[in-house]
């Protein structure tokens, strides 16, 4: 069937966090914004979902559930199609989010004032997480060579080498700068942590949204060795738009490890299932398939539409070339604006909610994340408020 990504819907009648004028009113200090900001989408999901949450709820019971052996194999099966990797069940376990599982597996394999490293600019929790639990950040910085982020392999193998650095934790496909590392780069990256016995804690929530010509790599992928030190945490939650209904899985080969996790879920019953996440996880694994791909066919098209219109009408704006995520990283420091005065600017004069770069670390600064994951009449009117500020703004 042919899916509708060009309606508008009006998110505002759930509480939901991009849209909602209280959220925006607390991080902008304005509620009158055209919200691009929060990584989720603005797209309604698969009709197959709907179905098989409408069928549950009809079902009118909700009391103790399991994880049943159809969802354990819909996420396996999922990964060996589409990326030819195949982990085994007993590896594979579960936590409420992403972040959740970041938080578990911090406080599993490190100690207070243990070292973390993170390659900013980055997705912000990671550091607020790791200075949560007493730990460390310590940044092995991406350098932006001719427009494209680059791994300083050589600060990694410095960073790593020191005994108080424990773990690495990546993110596989990059967010915000959207480089999908190409298995060379993970295995240089890998080896460095082998070589050191650096743990490594790959995010690869994105692992799915990648543009034609690129090719996503699951860490855990490249050899036994890697596959041994490396936590891989995965979700439906960005490749299906269900970030309020899915949980994360985490992918532990480590027996060792693998144990400790598992009596920490254990010891805190956080394994519990939820009746309606379970039945969202299944179907989309298993029913997801056909949407997924047209909302990748359209995803391309609005960056195209993005592309083209900021080299006709703001071709002060360099675009950092996406290799994945509908996460786009845009270079404005040609605006010569320090970060707040590019906030408020962002915010005042353009009416729009963007994620600042400075969020991800002060390598991003000067530069704005702006999420593609819209209908693209919501992206061509955030792109003319642009435009327009830009043309009479004071900077």
């Amino acid at each position: 069937m042919k899916y509708d990504f060009n309606s508008v819907i009006d998110r505002r009648v759930v509480p939901t966090e991009k849209w909602s004028k209280e959220k925006l009113k607390t991080y902008f200090g304005s509620d009158d914004l055209l919200p691009l900001w929060v990584a989720d989408m603005d797209f309604k999901v698969s009709d197959s979902l709907i179905s098989d949450l409408v069928k549950r709820a009809e079902h009118g019971i909700f009391g103790y559930e399991y994880k049943p052996a159809s969802h354990h194999k819909a996420i396996i099966n999922w990964f060996e199609k589409r990326h030819n990797w195949r982990f085994n069940q007993n590896d594979l376990f579960y936590a409420p989010s992403i972040l959740s599982a970041l938080s578990i597996l911090i406080d599993l394999l490190t100690e207070v004032n243990d070292q973390i490293i993170i390659q900013t600019p980055v997705y912000y929790p990671f550091s607020k997480i790791i200075k949560s639990h007493k730990r460390v950040p310590i940044k092995n910085s991406l350098r932006l060579v001719d427009g494209k982020y680059e791994i300083d392999f050589e600060d990694l193998e410095e960073k790593a080498k020191d005994p108080k650095t424990k773990v690495i934790i990546i993110a596989n496909p990059h967010n915000p700068v959207g480089r999908v590392w190409t298995r060379d780069e993970l295995k240089k990256m890998g080896d460095i942590c082998v070589k050191h016995g650096v743990l490594i804690i790959s995010d690869e929530i994105h692992c799915d949204i990648v543009y034609k010509n690129y090719k996503y790599t699951p860490m855990a992928s490249i050899s036994e060795e890697i596959a041994n030190i490396t936590m891989t945490c995965l979700s439906p939650g960005k490749t299906f738009n269900i970030s309020s209904l899915s949980t994360a899985a985490v992918v532990i080969s480590n027996k060792d490890i693998s144990e400790k996790y598992k009596n920490f879920v254990d010891k805190y019953y956080i394994n519990q299932n939820n009746a309606f996440s379970s039945v969202a996880f299944q179907s989309v694994y298993t029913k997801g398939e056909e949407w997924f791909e047209q909302f990748l066919a359209y995803l391309e098209g609005n960056l195209k539409f993005l592309k083209s219109y900021l080299k006709d009408n703001a071709p002060i704006i360099d675009i950092i070339e996406p290799e994945g995520t509908y996460l786009v990283w845009l270079d404005i420091r040609k605006l010569d604006m320090d970060a707040k005065k590019l906030q408020k600017f962002i915010i005042h004069e353009a009416k729009l909610a963007f994620d600042f770069g400075h969020w991800f670390g002060r390598e991003g600064a000067g530069f704005i994340r702006i999420n593609i994951a819209c209908p693209r009449e919501t992206l061509k009117t955030a792109l003319i408020r642009l435009k327009s500020a830009i043309e009479h703004g004071n900077y």
